[in-house]
Formats: structure tokens, C-alpha cells, sequence
């Protein structure tokens, strides 16, 4: 379950950058020369990610690779409680 939360959090964090950027899933994954199906699993946290795709979709995202390092990092410090606030946020409840 632990493990879930933490493929969870990290797939959200990357769906969140690309949506904020108001990038499309298949436009995401043209620019990191990744499958979109395998981006559509890793954002709905059904897949993990290894170091080197991570640099792609940061390249993909025009972002530095350690913003979304940062992020991970502070979201899997407490999954649970990062996937809660999330939720929050995303239904506009957050205070």
C-alpha cells in the first residue's frame, strides 16, 4: 500500500507541472520521447520511473530535473498526508 502512495505521489506530481504549464499527456510525451501510454500509467501512479526518464520528461517540461525531484522528495517525506492535501487542492476545499 506504502508503495502505491509513493508511485501515486510521484505520478501526480508530474501530471500537476505538465497541467500548470497547460501541456497535453501526448504533447508531454512527444517532447520527452517517451510512450504515452507508459506517461497516461506513470501519472495515475500505475508505473514507476527510472532516473533517466525523469530527466527526459523534465527536459520534456522545460524544467530543471531537481523542481521535480524537490517535489517528490517533499511528498514521499509523508505520502499519505501529501496525497490528502492534493486531493484538497484539486476539489478547491483547500483552507
Amino acid at each position: 500500500m506504502y508503495e502505491e502512495k509513493k508511485k501515486r505521489v510521484m505520478g501526480l506530481i508530474v501530471q500537476s507541472l505538465r497541467e500548470e504549464l497547460g501541456m497535453s499527456r501526448y504533447a508531454l510525451a512527444r517532447d520527452a520521447e517517451v510512450d504515452a501510454s507508459w506517461l497516461r500509467r506513470f501519472e495515475m501512479g500505475k508505473s514507476g520511473i527510472r532516473v533517466e526518464t525523469l530527466i527526459a520528461i523534465a527536459r520534456g517540461l522545460k524544467l530543471p530535473a531537481a523542481v521535480i525531484v524537490d517535489s517528490m522528495e517533499e511528498g514521499l517525506a509523508n505520502p499519505g498526508k501529501w496525497l490528502e492535501e492534493h486531493t484538497k487542492k484539486k476539489n478547491g476545499t483547500s483552507q
